[in-house]
């Protein structure tokens, strides 16, 4: 088995040890004196496309595991999670965090060549793994990116009842997480569900809120995990994170939603209710905020309370058999909802 080294850059590296990059560029001459064409990697990456990540190609000392990888225009673009429950897997988080640690190499063999001159030019390559190494042969694969989707901080839950306003949701925990003179950012970043992690010390560099400050405590508010849905799935114009974050954003959402015992919207369980509940959440946000203008606000208003009002007939339970009182069925919860939901957009019209 070969080896060849490329030189990375780490801007940043998740608290879960993802991170991504290029374990080979295409059409660079390395200090070898070879050159990878695009293609090569192709068929190895449909045969074998979970790679152990090893530390200095040991086979005795596996360090995680690919995530994804592809080929591009530019080369071979991986994303790694480190295993950070082992001693080696945390050394390299902390030197890759520090900067130290720079250098991917591919552990690989080569099924077809060509030579031109003194160069070999390698067109089809069986990869066997990667690894993070010391001093790397070429200059150009970097790590342009990291995983910015927030890890799951498992908030303790506000009452489903409790309102949501996104911007002062903000400001609360903006004063909570020390304020702008003494901001702790990891604190603050908890309410998130997304940031960007090459700017984490600007608040414009934070999306999708869910959670508040009630009684003194950091919670996720059940509307502002809906709301935060509804963004994802394009309500009001969606949100604008990278498409390689949306899945983690997603999953990071669906934690909350199991804690709900709902489903989230992305999935074919969700009910037609939920799905236009999370819109009309979203809608309230971007009227609240001041993003909308008088005549689409109470165009958007009314149609929300015609929409709620025909699906409360369908939600409503037939009471009329009901002897005793029982535990409040699914199709109950639905329409107190949906009633509150109502009320709660006809006291925002009265405002506009």
């Amino acid at each position: 088995m070969d080896t060849k080294s490329f030189k990375f850059e780490v801007k940043d590296i998740d608290e879960q040890g993802i991170f991504e990059g290029y374990a080979a560029v295409f059409g660079n001459i390395d200090r070898t004196g070879d050159v990878i064409e695009p293609g090569a990697f192709r068929k190895t990456l449909q045969e074998n496309p979970q790679l152990p990540i090893l530390w200095q190609h040991n086979p005795a000392e596996p360090i995680g595991l690919t995530v994804a990888a592809v080929e591009d225009n530019k080369g071979l673009r991986v994303k790694g999670q480190l295993n950070l429950e082992t001693a080696r897997g945390r050394e390299a988080y902390a030197l890759i965090k520090q900067g130290v640690l720079r250098g991917l190499s591919i552990g690989y063999d080569t099924i077809k060549e060509a030579w031109e001159g003194t160069t070999r030019k390698l067109k089809e390559i069986r990869l066997w793994e990667w690894s993070l190494v010391t001093f790397p042969a070429n200059p150009l694969a970097q790590v342009e990116a990291v995983k910015a989707v927030v890890p799951f901080q498992d908030l303790p839950l506000a009452d489903m009842e409790t309102p949501w306003d996104g911007n002062a949701a903000r400001m609360r925990v903006r004063e909570w997480a020390g304020g702008e003179d003494n901001m702790d950012w990891e604190k603050y970043r908890r309410a998130f569900v997304w940031y960007d992690a090459e700017n984490p010390e600007l608040f414009g560099s934070y999306k999708l809120p869910i959670a508040d400050v009630i009684d003194g405590r950091l919670k996720a508010v059940p509307r502002g995990v809906f709301a935060a849905a509804a963004a994802v799935q394009g309500s009001r114009g969606g949100v604008d994170i990278p498409d390689r974050d949306i899945a983690g954003v997603k999953n990071h959402l669906a934690r909350y939603y199991e804690k709900m015992d709902r489903t989230p919207p992305w999935s074919s369980e969700s009910s037609s209710i939920d799905l236009l509940l999370y819109g009309i959440i979203g809608a309230a946000g971007e009227i609240k905020a001041g993003r909308t203008n008088e005549t689409m606000n109470t165009a958007l208003i009314e149609q929300a309370i015609q929409s709620l009002n025909a699906l409360l007939g369908k939600a409503e339970p037939d009471n009329s058999t009901q002897q005793e009182e029982k535990p409040q069925s699914d199709g109950e919860l639905e329409s107190r909802v949906l009633e509150e939901a109502i009320e709660e957009l006809r006291k925002l019209k009265e405002v506009l």
